[in-house]
């Protein structure tokens, strides 16, 4: 249900999309967003901070393509989320000594130091990486091919390094995890 949540958005502009346009799609993106936050707020009186990125960055590169009918700018929303996430995570390692990969997920894995950097860097070249693949594609290729890239491509890429994360974080399970 949680993963629902999470891709609904997404799964509302790509119905959109593919319903009527990409100004529409911006619109009921933005509409479904701002009805995540209501919802998680109501639901556990809290709203995760990457659902705030994600609302910051629909709401403002969203308005901006519906008042001046640009799709450009939420052809580069994606890549402004992933660069967000990416410098929040280098930023709290090397700024402040923490690593968000591992406090995320220490709960099931005892992996040694040196992993978790390992995935936390992987992370944050992942996403800076993703950004550009973003801009490259939004540039490149037409918006059909762009909006695919974005709901198929950057998920499905998301996931590999996702599962292979987990299966490098395998042998530390805590006991009784995972097995």
């Amino acid at each position: 249900m949680k993963l629902l949540f999470d891709f609904f958005p997404l799964l509302v502009f790509f119905g959109a999309w593919l319903a009527v346009d990409i100004f529409f799609a911006t619109a009921a993106a933005i509409v479904a967003t701002t009805i995540q936050i209501i919802w998680s707020w109501l639901k556990y009186r809290k709203v995760d901070k990457l659902l705030w990125i994600n609302f910051g960055a629909i709401a403002f590169l969203g308005g901006l393509t519906l008042v001046f009918q640009d799709k450009r700018f939420i052809m580069i929303k994606p890549t402004v989320v992933y660069w967000i996430i990416a410098s929040g995570l280098l930023i709290a390692y090397w700024g402040f000594k923490k690593n968000p990969i591992r406090m995320m997920m220490e709960e099931h894995f005892n992996a040694p130091d040196f992993l978790w950097n390992r995935w936390l860097m992987g992370w944050g070249l992942f996403l800076f990486a993703l950004g550009f693949l973003n801009l490259f594609v939004a540039y490149n290729f037409s918006e059909g091919v762009w909006a695919a890239f974005k709901v198929f491509g950057a998920l499905g890429l998301t996931l590999i390094l996702t599962v292979a994360q987990v299966f490098t974080l395998m042998p530390y399970a805590k006991s009784g995890e995972m097995k």
